[in-house]
């Protein structure tokens, strides 16, 4: 029996390729691991939590020793995204009978993202950012249950990261681990998600 579920996508290398690390790269001229090992422990998971803004996030890189270029971060930031194959389709299809809300850790860059991606389709946008908490938190997933409305038994994730679907699934919830978005549908089918 099919059913309308509250279907949660993460954004980042689940619906739009993340051009993050190669982001990070161009900005400082380091590998990631090299940039990984100056950068300061938990600065980037406090910038996702919307605990300490951008400029912040840029001062601490470059009292670190860094030497940082704002502008080219944002410039390959910007020229990296692009929709995975095939899951744009996916998302659309599911909006026809259920509740879709993309669920993200990510900065307040995801404006920009929701702006220039999303536009057209119909999906709510819950992001660390706003909610003050990142996944595989429990409390970001019970904090967009409670905003939709939904049991977290209705809750289904799709999500490239095990640790999330694995915390989902926990709260009796559906995770579904992305790999492609021919395995994501018949996952949602074989859930009995309607609609795909």
């Amino acid at each position: 029996m099919r059913r309308a579920v509250l279907i949660v996508f993460d954004l980042m290398d689940t619906l739009l390729t993340d051009p993050f690390l190669r982001a990070h790269e161009a900005a400082c001229g380091l590998t990631f691991a090299e940039f990984e090992a100056v950068r300061p422990d938990g600065v980037y998971h406090r910038l996702e939590r919307g605990e300490i803004t951008e400029a912040d996030y840029w001062r601490s890189l470059i009292d670190s020793g860094l030497d940082w270029d704002v502008e080219e971060f944002h410039r390959v930031r910007r020229e990296g995204y692009a929709w995975i194959e095939g899951m744009r389709d996916l998302v659309s299809d599911c909006t026809a009978v259920n509740t879709v809300v993309i669920g993200s850790n990510y900065a307040d860059w995801i404006d920009e993202v929701v702006r220039d991606h999303l536009h057209g389709l119909d999906v709510g946008v819950f992001a660390s950012c706003r909610l003050g908490v990142r996944k595989p938190s429990p409390r970001f997933f019970e904090l967009v249950a409670d905003a939709t409305n939904t049991p977290l038994r209705e809750v289904l994730l799709v999500d490239d990261k095990g640790v999330n679907t694995d915390a989902v699934a926990a709260l009796g919830g559906i995770g579904v681990r992305f790999t492609d978005a021919t395995d994501t549908r018949q996952a949602l089918r074989k859930a009995g998600v309607a609609g795909v």
